[in-house]
């Protein structure tokens, strides 16, 4: 059951929108929220770092707060490891669509790449060296 604070922050959570809850230490992750500022074409996106108060709710919401991965939140739904991945790729469009042929590699084994990925992220691209600054237009998208 969520608490009264919790219940708050998750009101806060835009229902028509799609929310990215990542991993705001990691430079692989920022690396990643930069690319989908850079190429998304919709512009709706919203983000959340896992270990702000917003990212620690949602987690506990859907029962995932020790799953390391990120999350893509929309219509009430959450998913994960290489699910949130690929929506990820569908929601920047373009050339990045090519990544949905992974819906032919069965769910267990791409899920399995993810985490490879994931256990070795801060390896691939070290700690975050410095605070992403998002444009002033896109700041009202950084919910946490």
């Amino acid at each position: 059951m969520a608490t009264t604070t919790q219940a708050a922050l998750l009101d806060n959570l835009p229902k028509d929108r799609p929310v990215l809850v990542y991993d705001g230490d990691c430079g692989f992750c920022n690396g990643s929220v930069q690319f989908v500022l850079a190429h998304e074409k919709r512009h709706d996106l919203c983000f959340v770092t896992r270990a702000s108060d917003l990212g620690m709710a949602i987690r506990k919401h859907f029962g995932l707060e020790a799953v390391e991965s990120m999350l893509w939140v929309e219509r009430g739904a959450v998913k994960t490891e290489s699910e949130s991945a690929l929506r990820v790729a569908a929601y920047v469009g373009g050339w990045c669509r090519l990544a949905l042929i992974a819906y032919a590699i069965p769910r267990g084994l791409r899920n399995w790449g993810y985490r490879l990925i994931a256990r070795n992220r801060q390896r691939i691209s070290g700690k975050k060296k410095s605070c992403v600054v998002p444009a002033p237009e896109q700041r009202v998208r950084f919910l946490a």
